[in-house]
């Protein structure tokens, strides 16, 4: 900031205010410069204490580098295959499944054909795998409308006259 600058913005101002407004700058640029270089002075202490601390690594394991690398990939690994299967359980929870086992089956199925995950969680061609997997193994799932009820009869005999009827003579049967 120059004195003239400064008369341009505050027309009227004293010599004695601008030099006190001027020193104040001042000032201000001087502690900014001093923790510029403070901060500068310990970036460059960090850099040679890593510096310092890899040399080190390489004495002890010349190959920790590759090997951090590794374990970074096998983490990110193990990461990707846990959010894909909490996102198989999930989309496979709003299927009805015929069995406990008919489920872990499909989950099973379902993890070795390894569906991409998409940024939402959602598995990408979930909705076409179930199709197809429908089609091959129809028993896997709960069939929908209404259930297949069994009296337990015989089912060459055909029930006839009125309910008090069909109880009396189931009544008589079994009591007999």
């Amino acid at each position: 900031m120059k004195r003239e600058e400064v008369k341009g913005i505050i027309p009227g101002i004293t010599d004695e205010q601008l030099t006190q407004i001027m020193d104040l700058h001042s000032a201000d640029i001087e502690r900014h410069k001093q923790q510029v270089t403070t901060l500068t002075t310990e970036r460059d202490a960090a850099r040679t204490q890593l510096g310092e601390a890899n040399k080190k690594l390489e004495g002890y394991d010349p190959e920790w580098k590759q090997k951090a690398e590794q374990a970074r990939q096998q983490a990110e690994r193990q990461v990707l295959d846990l959010r894909s299967r909490y996102a198989e359980s999930n989309a496979a929870a709003a299927l009805k499944f015929s069995s406990a086992s008919a489920r872990k089956a499909f989950l099973a199925d379902l993890a070795q054909k390894k569906l991409p995950l998409q940024e939402d969680g959602s598995l990408l061609g979930f909705d076409d795998y179930v199709k197809s997997y429908m089609q091959t193994d129809p028993n896997a799932f709960v069939a929908e409308g209404y259930p297949n009820v069994k009296d337990g009869g015989d089912p060459h005999h055909n029930p006839t006259g009125s309910t008090r009827e069909q109880f009396a003579e189931w009544f008589d049967q079994v009591m007999k």
